[in-house]
């Protein structure tokens, strides 16, 4: 777990030079498709409410989960996309916070910058971003209705544009 843990950190680094308003979010087009579609592990959180969740607990429809947290500004610039796509109803749109303080630090974030949209999750001890493989943040995965991963992002997107494009991959 802690060479996980270097590896995790090692690919945050560049989050903490970026301000958000400079940050270049990526096309949709820069989804990497996954063929044939990947297994996930089963994945863990808490909600902001403390409950335990799964991530089979939400299938059913196409599903976008990000991992990002409050201090990396180039995840704090495509929230406010991600909230844009969970908007349309169409897929289940999940922010999973890394932030090792959970809601002592997500909580006053989202008091100041409002996500109405996104079913934000806490990934305290970054255990489910570990077994999805996530190296840096924001990552982002495209998952379909059964579970199964379609497609990977590395890095900030914008994601207000991006709806097709996830029903194409997810089928």
């Amino acid at each position: 777990m802690a060479a996980g843990g270097a590896t995790l950190l090692a690919g945050v680094g560049a989050c903490n030079s970026a301000r958000a308003e400079t940050v270049d979010l990526k096309p949709p087009s820069a989804i990497v498709p996954v063929q044939p579609p990947g297994v996930l592990p089963e994945l863990s959180f808490k909600t902001t409410a403390a409950q335990a969740v799964a991530l089979a607990g939400f299938r059913g429809k196409p599903v976008v989960l990000n991992f990002w947290a409050t201090w990396c500004a180039p995840c704090v610039a495509e929230l406010p996309e991600l909230d844009k796509l969970a908007a349309s109803g169409a897929v289940t749109v999940l922010a999973a916070s890394a932030d090792r303080r959970g809601m002592d630090v997500v909580g006053p974030f989202l008091a100041k910058h409002p996500l109405p949209h996104l079913t934000v999750l806490l990934d305290q001890q970054s255990d489910a971003a570990h077994a999805a493989g996530v190296v840096g943040f924001p990552t982002t995965l495209v998952i379909d209705a059964q579970g199964r991963l379609r497609g990977r992002l590395e890095g900030p997107a914008s994601w207000s544009g991006a709806l097709e494009t996830v029903k194409t991959l997810t089928g």
